[in-house]
């Protein structure tokens, strides 16, 4: 049977609410939100499961989420996105509202952008709309303006509330750059030439540029019509990075070397075009018959390009496995001196928390213990304004030996203290892909 359907990834029955949740410790008041994870999980019956192949990124979507409000936990609930899929399995009909394209699973990741609760997935799925307790309203395509669909990882620059996002699809051959306004309205879609049809997970901005990776992990044809995951490793395909100007103009492209990337940690770029990229690092990925997605180990590399060069030079800046990182939102798009994410091994059975200081370029890592699995940790400022690392980290943390999961408030400045709370959660959350905290005032304007 595949990991992916044991121990933290195990599916769970059915959905669940819970009110007035217990609290250890004392959640902060200004935690004003909802705490969701988004990721995998079939509705019903695991399919594929006992042939070594079974595909945990392609399942249902299931979002799970925890309501903090004037130092209480108010609810928990966990819902699977509607799809045409989960909807059957379930014994209900589909969510209502346009698709794009055949398969219209959700399953990536949370965000909130002009009053809307949205979930999201790439490769061209539109997005779906969530109501304030996580049910599936409707798929949406902004009123008629997301024509070839959306992405998982858009990015809001803080500075103007617009969202910025790079859209592909395993049926083009290039990607859509969208610039979608505070209000609602998509004001910027630009043609992105890319000459074949990876996958482009991540972006970065600068107050100059958009930028995103062309790497060998592509689209196959082959495993696609065998519904197996449908990327695979694609050696001699050159890799480079794609440096899109936010006011216009032609992409500037920098070769790399050869790896591949999930997730950026961020890029600063200088007025007269000096770059600097960092990311999560895989030496290869999805090279073995089952496509496993989360089998190898990814370090932090950086890389660089002088003005006007054609190549950016690549260095490592750390050896420890790590993945999911997350920096304060309101630093957006400007230079970051900390990040956090999950410090794990790939293969094992526990996990720790990283804060890592790109000044000094050291991090520090709080072990959870054996058995103990930490989801993707959220960093959620103290304040509107104040300094960068001013603020707490939420995560999920799941204990295998009890197979429960709670959600864990720590100081984002001391992981190795006590955590301020922990709030008990009534089933365990599987592991999941992204989590997000959203605040109360985002999603009051909803409709």
């Amino acid at each position: 049977m595949s990991r992916y359907l044991t121990g933290a990834f195990a599916p769970v029955p059915r959905e669940h609410t819970e009110h007035t949740l217990p609290v250890t410790g004392h959640l902060p008041p200004e935690l004003d939100g909802l705490f969701t994870q988004i990721g995998p999980a079939p509705a019903g019956r695991p399919r594929r499961a006992l042939d070594g192949t079974y595909p945990w990124f392609m399942q249902d979507g299931l979002v799970c989420g925890v309501r903090l409000r004037h130092g209480r936990a108010l609810w928990f609930r966990n819902r699977w996105i509607r799809s045409r899929r989960a909807a059957r399995a379930l014994g209900e009909p589909p969510a209502p509202g346009p698709r794009h394209l055949p398969i219209d699973t959700v399953n990536t990741n949370v965000v909130a952008h002009h009053g809307l609760l949205l979930a999201l997935v790439e490769s061209g799925c539109l997005p779906v709309q969530l109501s304030e307790t996580l049910e599936t309203v409707r798929y949406t395509d902004f009123d008629g303006q997301l024509r070839r669909g959306f992405t998982a990882h858009p990015k809001v620059d803080p500075a103007t509330g617009e969202l910025h996002a790079l859209v592909y699809s395993p049926l083009r051959r290039w990607a859509e750059y969208l610039v979608v306004s505070a209000d609602g309205r998509v004001t910027r879609s630009d043609r992105i030439p890319l000459g074949g049809r990876p996958l482009v997970h991540d972006i970065a901005l600068t107050p100059y540029s958009l930028v995103f990776l062309d790497l060998p992990v592509r689209f196959d044809v082959r495993r696609a019509a065998a519904r197996a995951f449908p990327y695979r490793w694609h050696g001699r395909h050159r890799s480079r990075i794609g440096v899109l100007p936010r006011a216009g103009g032609p992409v500037r492209w920098l070769a790399i070397e050869p790896g591949f990337v999930y997730h950026l940690v961020g890029a600063e770029e200088t007025a007269d075009g000096t770059l600097t990229v960092r990311g999560l690092r895989y030496d290869r990925l999805f090279d073995d018959p089952a496509g496993d997605p989360l089998g190898r180990p990814a370090t932090l590399w950086e890389w660089r390009a002088e003005a006007g060069a054609d190549h950016a030079v690549a260095r490592p800046l750390d050896d420890r496995p790590h993945e999911l990182p997350r920096a304060d939102p309101r630093r957006q798009g400007q230079p970051l001196r900390y990040y956090y994410a999950v410090a794990q091994d790939a293969t094992s059975d526990r996990s720790g928390l990283l804060r890592f200081d790109l000044r000094h370029g050291r991090g520090e890592v709080h072990e959870l213990g054996a058995g103990t699995l930490s989801g993707e940790p959220v960093f959620v400022p103290r304040a509107a304004r104040g300094p960068e690392a001013d603020g707490w980290l939420l995560h999920l943390q799941t204990d295998l030996a009890s197979d429960a999961s709670a959600l864990v408030v720590r100081e984002a400045a001391d992981l190795a203290g006590p955590p301020v709370a922990v709030v008990p959660l009534p089933v365990r959350v599987p592991v999941g892909a992204h989590s997000s905290w959203i605040r109360a005032d985002e999603w009051r304007a909803m409709t």
